[in-house]
């Protein structure tokens, strides 16, 4: 919802990468070895559909062969003969993307190194693909024969020139000036946009057990575990999903882009606004944050909004983390349907609230009501209420008093990471301008000021906007936006940013369990700044996540009248 936060993140310990450090320190001969690194695993192959872009930019269908914990680079020509190495022993996969953005001489480049080893003979290559983020660029394959130990040499050799790092100290990374970064990669993780095909067309696939689900829910669940809408939502923002896959991403390369944009937001705030300093930060987040712009220069971000966007891309990033450790389906029962696992891994009981119910009534008009006037440009139809009970939720709920039925909205994207986790708050490393009244969960009495972060549009018109309960207690009352807000006074519990309009009073609904619903139509609060711009609308922050239970979750159609 509102300020930035569509999603809010939980606190983490401080990123592990480190700020770029000059002057490039001086590079290192490759270490010499009498024998190979390790042992190769073991490789089980499977038949994957995958999406691809050739250089004309056009998205394609493939099929490629996923071996081990890496695909190999379907541009290799080695998909069907060789698998990348892993050690076994060290856990190694011999697989890189390296990343280098340079706003200055108009660099958006990456270089991918592989260590290629043959399926069915002692065979090994190093593969190397580089050029501009987006393009299929130059490529080399040096063969080695049955010598693994030169393909070592020349992986490790050609790794320690582009980045002035020793291959064998790579958990250890540090970026230097002038060289390619090292984008981190969770080789634990499922592929994100792959499905699984059956090993041998003459195999008789296992037939799908039947859902227990009730419908409603069942397409809820395939609403808020669609891959391709994620990917969607994060290529919009411009991030390169082919450099860093979804789900690959790892929280400490997360935490280094908060941390990049945390150096961009202070620049601002000190007016910088253009020069060495700004491109420099901007370069370092371009690089750990991988992104594609095509042939254009990558720009500058130079304004507090731009660094909010930037925010809420790292904020889906992890979303969508979460929810493909959620969809991974090594971990599914064989005797339930796919979504009948994807919906027990999200630990939250969802029902679908009848449409004659008391309970939809109420929260139909609460959300028809609260349309603010000057979102005029969409109405909201509600398509189906569904009741949320998260495990766990309700017995760390810290009960302050002065509850309210509040709204948060959020992209598509992010609600399976958000049920199976809970609302969260934004990482130590996120710039605190990103937040108008500090690191919290916001929320909104008027439903359209939530719907605006669903960032649906006339294509893709269908969102979600949570209800929650919150437990504001005594509120520190602002007129001004405050970053620092989330460090409340002594015997205040919540933050209210108050608007011109808000509900009456006089309209509120209590419901059974005392929590009262601010029910509308939206009146004028006479609420004035005399030091500048006033809120709209109300907004709440609440900065302890327990002081949140998500009850309900409302399927909306956005009609855009433009």
């Amino acid at each position: 919802m509102p300020s930035t936060r569509s999603g809010a993140k939980r606190a983490s310990p401080t990123a592990t990468l480190p700020t770029p450090k000059t002057p490039p320190k001086k590079a290192k001969p490759a270490p010499k070895k009498e024998k190979p690194v390790g042992k190769p695993a073991s490789k089980k192959a499977k038949a994957v559909i995958t999406k691809a872009a050739d250089d004309d930019g056009v998205p394609k269908l493939r099929s490629i062969v996923v071996k081990g914990k890496a695909a190999v680079d379907e541009a290799s020509g080695m998909t069907e003969k060789a698998h990348v190495y892993e050690d076994q022993s060290q856990g190694v996969v011999w697989d890189c993307m390296l990343n280098q953005t340079n706003i200055q001489n108009n660099n958006n480049k990456f270089y991918l190194i592989q260590l290629l080893e043959s399926d069915s003979t002692q065979e090994y290559w190093v593969w190397m693909r580089w050029g501009r983020v987006g393009y299929k660029g130059q490529t080399s394959l040096t063969p080695t024969g049955s010598n693994l130990v030169q393909a070592q040499k020349v992986f490790e050799s050609k790794f320690q020139s582009k980045t002035h790092n020793d291959w064998q100290d790579k958990d250890n990374f540090e970026k230097v000036v002038g060289k390619y970064d090292l984008v981190q990669m969770d080789y634990s993780a499922g592929n994100e946009d792959e499905m699984v095909l059956p090993p041998n067309k003459d195999v008789k696939a296992k037939a799908i057990p039947e859902s227990k689900l009730e419908q409603k829910v069942q397409d809820l669940i395939n609403l808020i575990c669609n891959i391709k809408t994620m990917e969607q939502t994060v290529m919009e923002m411009k991030y390169d999903t082919k450099k860093a896959p979804l789900g690959k991403i790892t929280s400490d390369q997360l935490k280094a882009g908060y941390s990049a944009l945390k150096v961009i937001a202070e620049l601002i705030n000190e007016g910088v606004t253009s020069g060495a300093k700004l491109c420099q930060a901007c370069n370092d987040f371009y690089t750990r944050i991988p992104h594609e712009f095509g042939m254009k220069v990558p720009p500058l971000i130079k304004t507090n909004q731009e660094v909010k966007s930037k925010i809420e891309l790292l904020e889906a990033l992890g979303d969508i983390k979460i929810a493909l450790s959620i969809l991974d389906s090594k971990k599914d029962d064989e005797d339930l349907n796919p979504i009948d696992n994807h919906y027990h891994r999200l630990n939250c009981h969802i029902k679908h609230l009848e449409t004659k119910s008391k309970d939809h009534e109420i929260l139909s008009k609460y959300i028809m009501s609260t349309h603010g006037a000057t979102h005029s440009s969409f109405s909201m139809d509600v398509l189906d209420i569904y009741d949320l009970d998260k495990s766990g939720e309700l017995k760390k709920f810290k009960d302050h008093g002065n509850k309210l039925l509040l709204f948060h909205g959020s992209r598509l994207s992010n609600w399976a990471g958000i049920l199976g986790q809970g609302l969260r708050i934004a990482p130590p490393e996120a710039p605190v301008t990103g937040y108008m009244f500090g690191k919290g969960v916001y929320f909104a009495d008027m439903s359209s000021k939530s719907a605006n972060y669903c960032w649906t549009n006339k294509s893709n018109n269908i969102g979600l906007l949570m209800l929650c309960e919150v437990s504001l207690g005594k509120p520190r009352e602002l007129l001004n936006a405050e970053y620092n807000a989330d460090q409340l006074p002594k015997g205040t519990h919540s933050t209210k940013g108050m608007g011109k309009t808000a509900p009456n009073p006089k309209n509120y609904v209590t419901l059974s369990d005392g929590t009262v619903v601010p029910m509308g139509p939206g009146m004028n609060t006479d609420v004035l700044n005399p030091r500048g711009y006033t809120l709209m609308y109300n907004e709440y922050i609440v900065y302890d996540v327990s002081q949140i239970r998500m009850r309900y979750l409302a399927k909306i159609k956005f009609n855009y009248k433009l």
